[in-house]
């Protein structure tokens, strides 16, 4: 597999799989469909996936984000208070530790809904 393939490959895993394992927001703990969006350096090289989610109610904001540029951590789980403006990192994948099937994503779901559900209720 050419480091094209793979950068390709690791990105539609991660999309595909952040959506699936990631539902429960919406579906346990009343948060909006993520907003998704992508970073893109000049020459149009993705250098990040976002999805954003947002509960008004609660006011909360969860962002999942996994960065490939050299100088990102990799994946990341934020939760924002949007009363207070507060941010905090709920858990993180630096990109050394990544497989391409971008199989973390599993636990790193289970983490945040076990770790962290009473917080989002």
């Amino acid at each position: 597999m050419t480091p094209k393939e793979t950068y390709d490959t690791k990105r539609e895993n991660y999309i595909e799989k952040t959506k699936r394992y990631f539902d429960f927001l919406i579906t346990e703990f009343d948060f909006d469909k993520p907003s998704y969006k992508v970073s893109e350096q000049a020459n149009g090289v993705v250098i990040a996936d976002v999805f954003e989610f947002n509960n008004a109610n609660k006011n909360l904001k969860i962002v999942l984000s996994n960065s490939y540029h050299p100088v990102d951590y990799g994946f990341e789980i934020n939760l924002t208070d949007l009363k207070t403006g507060t941010e905090e990192m709920l858990h993180n994948v630096l990109k050394e530790n990544q497989d391409i099937e971008q199989n973390y994503l599993k636990k790193a779901s289970e983490f945040l809904k076990n770790g962290f559900g009473q917080r989002l209720s």
